[in-house]
């Protein structure tokens, strides 16, 4: 990542949003009714288990997943994966009170919803990934098996999922076609999102030094 986002009052301000964004992605898959996101079904899974919120569940696995990273990888942990592990999950519950449910009973709007609810989630998780901080849950294993086996984030987002959503399927989780949809594109979105902060960083820098 570039220079221009070394600031940590700007990276703290991209992992905030990016968690929001992940919050608010989550909010609109559930209201969609079509499945969830592999990482919500498997949170969904979770919530049903332990008889807790959602939101509950999120913090859970994502810190869970953070003491086992501690022991793996010590250098994927940082401020951003405490923020995001906890803020994720705080967004999750905000915007469930205020997300309307009138008129989604639409098909077409069902499927917008849940068309910006995947797209989002991917935008979400590559915007507090961009901020350099840490990562948090799922994403630091992605970035953590990525760097290992020297592969894209988009060819190792998809081997996550699978395992996510049939987890979290067996565990009772909604599993749909938004389930499919996000498997086939959030690696894709993700790994464009971080590439578009990066070429941000980069202008920024070259319109600085000129």
């Amino acid at each position: 990542m570039a220079a221009a986002y070394k600031k940590l009052p700007s990276r703290v301000l991209m992992v905030v949003f990016g968690s929001a964004v992940m919050g608010l992605s989550i909010d609109l898959l559930v209201t969609a009714g079509f499945g969830l996101d592999p990482l919500s079904l498997f949170q969904a899974g979770l919530s049903r288990v332990f008889g807790i919120t959602l939101g509950r569940a999120s913090q859970l696995l994502m810190v869970s997943i953070m003491a086992v990273l501690l022991v793996l990888d010590r250098k994927r942990v940082g401020l951003g994966s405490v923020l995001n592990s906890v803020l994720v999950g705080y967004f999750v519950n905000l915007f469930a009170r205020w997300l309307p449910m009138a008129g989604f009973e639409s098909l077409w709007v069902r499927c917008g919803v849940v068309a910006a609810g995947f797209l989002l989630m991917g935008f979400g998780i590559g915007t507090y990934i961009a901020a350099r901080l840490g990562e948090a849950g799922v994403d630091a294993l992605m970035v953590y098996f990525a760097e290992k086996c020297k592969l894209p984030m988009r060819r190792v987002r998809p081997g996550l999922d699978v395992f996510l959503a049939l987890t979290g399927f067996l565990m009772g989780g909604s599993l749909g076609g938004a389930t499919l949809a996000s498997m086939a594109v959030n690696g894709y979105v993700i790994q464009l999102t971080v590439d578009m902060w990066q070429a941000c960083a980069i202008a920024r820098q070259t319109t600085k030094s000129q």
